[in-house]
């Protein structure tokens, strides 16, 4: 019998959505096909520390560290895995399933420690990481590949500190109220307001931008329905069905997701096929547009009349939890929870060992790269 494929899933991190992605782990955990896999659970507690072992849900939760290990991932090619801190020994992994949500998790940071540790990890890689975890890049980057995005601006902290009348008189003359202010570099909805005047706008870039370095101001989309699609694979990225949120809220707030438990989820969407099949498309090329690999969850707005639509953001690690959107659209399209781990992983090493193949050094013979 061949040895079971070692996933290390790590979870939490440095982000306020912490408790995001402790459910999100745990479901993991859970579902995964323990047939074919061996999971090592490393937990990164609020103050940065890398905390392994069985215990890791019970360390982050309630700060009890007697079944974990502080180690740290080594970045010798040679020896993949975790260093124990104090000791010489080793856990060797062979792949790492993140379930980092936010800043840290998904903007690529991470993501880059993994490429230096040359390790296989599941998801988007460091570059398309980090513009979709940036709403301002993101929105560039379709816009330059003819993917209709919502009409806004950005505004950095500095811009704000500096001339506030002149960004808010800059923001009226450019748009149209109702707006929301987005953090530019946060996941869940955190920090995002939506603003019916200008001393809302300026109450919501003050929130927001305590938050992240700059802020997305975008004209809302009046009467639009929330829709989702999620994208799977590398080289050739499918998209799952279409699926529509019903907020709790007047719009998609952290609450409506994950406090008050009264957001409709209702797939396949009430749209019309020929939008769905438009949005399908859309949701892949975007995919492709970031440079995406794994995974992504891609969120539109559909106009009132149910004839236009807008991308509004590109998730590179949705949330995993048992009523998280992702896992729920692949089901609706014919692949379980199970099984969705399972080929996300796959993928993760598919990857790894094309990425293996590559070139890494040149020799120099009679002046030519061999």
């Amino acid at each position: 019998m061949s040895a079971k494929t070692r996933v290390a899933i790590i979870f939490v991190g440095v982000s306020t959505e912490h408790d995001v992605s402790v459910v999100s782990a745990s479901s993991i955990v859970r579902s995964i096909n323990a047939d074919r896999f061996e999971t090592v659970l490393v937990g990164i507690d609020k103050d940065g520390r890398w905390l392994l072992g069985d215990g890791a849900f019970d360390a982050l939760k309630n700060g009890r560290t007697s079944a974990v290990e502080p180690v740290i991932l080594s970045t010798d090619p040679q020896t993949r895995g975790f260093l124990h801190l104090g000791s010489s020994r080793l856990t060797p992994v062979d792949v790492i399933f993140p379930v980092l949500h936010g800043p840290r998790g998904e903007d690529g940071t991470i993501q880059g420690l993994f490429e230096l540790a040359n390790i296989a990890y599941v998801g988007c890689d460091t570059m398309a990481s980090a513009i979709a975890m940036d709403k301002d890049m993101t929105k560039r980057v379709l816009a330059q590949h003819g993917i209709p995005v919502a009409k806004g601006t950005c505004v950095t902290r500095w811009m704000w500190d500096t001339d506030r009348d002149e960004v808010l008189r800059e923001i009226a003359d450019t748009l149209t109220l109702p707006l929301f202010i987005k953090p530019a570099t946060m996941g869940s909805s955190i920090g995002v307001t939506k603003a019916a005047d200008m001393d809302a706008v300026a109450r919501g870039l003050e929130y927001g931008l305590g938050f992240s370095t700059k802020a997305v101001v975008e004209q809302s989309v009046e009467g639009a329905l929330e829709v989702e699609i999620a994208v799977l694979g590398n080289n050739e990225p499918k998209a799952s069905v279409p699926g529509q949120v019903i907020p709790s809220g007047e719009f998609y707030d952290f609450n409506a997701k994950y406090v008050d438990n009264a957001s409709e989820l209702i797939i396949p969407a009430r749209i019309g096929k020929v939008i769905a099949e438009e949005m399908q498309f859309a949701a892949v090329d975007a995919f492709v547009a970031i440079g995406g690999s794994g995974m992504a969850r891609i969120d539109f707005l559909v106009s009132a009349d149910r004839e236009s639509f807008f991308l509004n953001e590109i998730n590179p690690i949705p949330g995993f939890t048992s009523i998280s959107m992702y896992p729920k659209l692949w089901e609706a399209t014919g692949l379980p929870y199970g099984e969705l781990l399972t080929k996300l992983i796959e993928l993760a090493l598919k990857r790894f060992e094309m990425n293996q193949s590559l070139t890494r050094t040149i020799v120099l013979e009679k002046g030519i790269g061999v």
